[in-house]
């Protein structure tokens, strides 16, 4: 069980980014669909994939999303034709590569899944596995263990089928020394760059250029249709502001959850105990006991053996226990949040050659959960779950009843406010488009609802909508401005700077060409280069990214060449190529990082042709008008 959290760190790094982000969404959503069999979007392989698991992918979409860009970011981003297609596809192959692992045998114990959950961070409490975190969390979410723990295991199932397309995945010698000379040459250039200010002295524009440019250019002159607005949001945690919980309903809750914990603790102490005595009456039987009764599966048909390992390797008291000992000698009992281990350091490596001292330890472990902790360090954890058992059902209640309100009294948001104590607050000017608004407003559906008909023209509040996890939004129009366009007299000097520049632009590429057209002929074109630089493939030192790509793509058979390119936004710029430098003799670290990354290209290209194959003989049906269907 040791082994498995030991050996697969970047299997546990990709667990946990899937589980600190919910499974599961519960909202306006939860109560306003209606109940009925799930209908079928596909069938891959004899197995299907329903409306509400597509239904649920989104929603884990979105929360990925609102990860990486913010509570507040529109849902409706995810909701494209494109997108749709995009995450199906995803499940396709995800189901694909279920049925593959099952058929390769690629089978997780539950021991081993019980030690991926102990080791996640996001079920720790000061490093130690919490019981009440993994349960709260995942309450939270609407999750049960049962259905967090089969789908964690169909995903390490799946991440081993992965790593073994991995590391079958090799790169060749010559390949690799290839991809270095071509990273590694630098190429020594001088640059003059003809900018396009310098000629806008030059521009000469014609009376009417202006008048012209904005009578065949309205659109980009267009003042969008705006609205302000108010606005309410009902959320988890105003509710919860709401609630209070008892000391005594907190210390039943504690008493209930951590009794049978603390009992499973002690007879699992015990037998750790009977078993340190038996060793210590004889110490040679520790490999036959070790199979006999030890409870971690990586080690256990080995005796015990954990194989070497240096600091960081393991958890911290096991470490401390086996940095501590000398080589034969048996530890006491010690505790880690795995439960109850005996170890026997069987050898040790010294540090050399820069790499750290190593250690060999065989143990026995009786598995226990975590030790848990006295009531006052676990009170305003224990309070805040009992909070959020209660929000469940209050939140689906509440949200019913404010729905109605916004309905029944659609003049007014101050009802839905004096009844769920919520403040009502203003927006700035807002457009059609989401993603210029922000905070709540960055949401599409509100913003199609406050620029409906009815919100327009009778200002009456909105639907209500989804705001994001655990949070409805209903709002009101205050304030209404058309579409209109900018008057001339407002953009006219936009519009000339705008056309001086664009003039500028082509006399400067029409000077550079006829420069750089000198310079291959042999001539001087009457330039001064300033000294040369040394530019690698990455552009540094800093060359504009249009030149850089010319500069590497120029012929340097003979020396010097010359590149002319027009550079977007500055002008036209000249270069002399003056002298290949070719890459230094390898360096064991950077060797080493290209190596990796070749490997890791090769691994997808692996892994994208595996899949490819899976498809061809796998039989996939669509059923496309599901596809197209948009969630309420």
């Amino acid at each position: 069980m040791f082994n498995l959290v030991r050996n697969n760190k970047r299997l546990v790094q990709v667990l946990l980014a899937l589980i600190t982000l919910p499974f599961a969404f519960w909202g306006i959503e939860s109560y306003q669909r209606t109940s009925g069999a799930a209908q079928d979007l596909a069938e891959v392989a004899g197995q299907k994939i329903t409306l509400q698991e597509f239904a649920q992918a989104q929603r884990d979409q979105q929360e990925r999303l609102r990860s990486l860009l913010g509570r507040n970011v529109d849902p409706a981003l995810l909701d494209t034709p494109e997108q749709r297609a995009e995450l199906l596809d995803g499940l396709i192959q995800q189901r694909l590569l279920a049925v593959k692992s099952v058929k390769s045998n690629l089978i997780v114990t539950d021991g081993q899944l019980r030690e991926l959950i102990v080791a996640l961070p996001a079920f720790q409490e000061n490093g130690h596995f919490s019981k009440a975190r993994y349960d709260a969390l995942l309450r939270a979410q609407g999750l049960n263990d049962v259905g967090f723990e089969a789908r964690l295991r169909r995903d390490v199932e799946m991440q081993q089928l992965n790593g073994a397309i991995a590391d079958s995945s090799l790169v060749a010698k010559t390949q690799l020394g290839r991809m270095r000379a071509i990273q590694g040459q630098q190429r020594e250039v001088s640059e003059v760059v003809l900018s396009f200010e310098q000629f806008a002295n030059e521009v000469k524009l014609a009376p009417d250029a202006v008048k012209a440019y904005y009578d065949s250019h309205l659109a980009e002159f267009q003042l969008p249709e705006q609205v302000r607005a108010e606005y309410v949001a009902l959320s988890a945690d105003a509710l919860a502001a709401l609630e209070t919980v008892s000391e005594a309903e907190m210390r039943s809750w504690y008493d209930s959850n951590m009794r049978a914990k603390f009992e499973e603790r002690a007879a699992a102490k015990k037998k750790a105990e009977d078993l340190l005595a038996q060793l210590r009456a004889a110490p040679e039987k520790f490999a036959e006991l070790a199979k006999q009764h030890s409870q971690d599966p990586g080690s256990k048909d080995n005796g015990g053996d954990l194989g070497f390992f240096a600091r960081g390797a393991m958890v911290k008291p096991f470490e401390e226990a086996a940095f501590k000992l000398k080589q034969g000698q048996m530890s006491g009992i010690v505790e880690s949040d795995f439960g109850f281990h005996i170890l026997k350091l069987t050898g040790i490596k010294p540090a050399k050659g820069g790499e750290p001292e190593e250690r060999q330890a065989s143990h026995i472990l009786i598995a226990a959960p975590a030790a848990a902790k006295d009531f006052q360090a676990m009170r305003a954890d224990i309070e805040k779950e009992l909070k959020r058992q209660r929000l469940g059902k209050k939140f689906a209640e509440s949200a019913e009843t404010f729905t109605n309100l916004a309905y029944e009294q659609p003049d007014s948001l101050q009802p839905i406010a004096d009844k769920f104590k919520l403040k009502i607050q203003q927006s700035g000017w807002l457009t059609r488009k989401a993603d210029a608004a922000a905070g709540p407003m960055n949401n599409q559906k509100l913003l199609d609802a406050l620029f409906s008909p009815d919100a327009l023209k009778s200002k009456h509040n909105t639907e209500v909508v989804d705001g994001g996890p655990d949070t409805l939004l209903v709002a009101r129009v205050i304030e209404h401005k058309p579409a209109a366009v900018r008057l001339l007299d407002e953009v006219k000097a936009e519009i000339t700077k705008k056309l001086i520049e664009r003039e500028s632009m082509v006399l400067a590429s029409k000077s550079g060409a006829a420069k750089y057209a000198e310079l291959q002929q042999g001539k001087s074109a009457g330039l001064t280069w300033p000294a040369p630089k040394a530019i690698g493939r990455d552009g540094k030192p800093a060359v504009h990214p249009d030149a850089l790509k010319a500069i590497f793509r120029a012929d340097t058979a003979k020396l010097p060449a010359y590149v002319g390119v027009e550079l977007r936004d500055r002008g036209y710029g000249l270069y002399r190529i003056s002298r290949v430098i070719d890459a230094p003799p390898a360096d064991e670290a950077r060797e080493k990082g290209l190596q990796e990354q070749l490997a890791r290209q090769a691994a997808q290209q692996d892994y994208a042709a595996y899949v490819a194959s899976l498809r061809a003989t796998a039989k996939i049906e669509i059923n496309k008008a599901n596809l197209e269907k948009k969630n309420p």
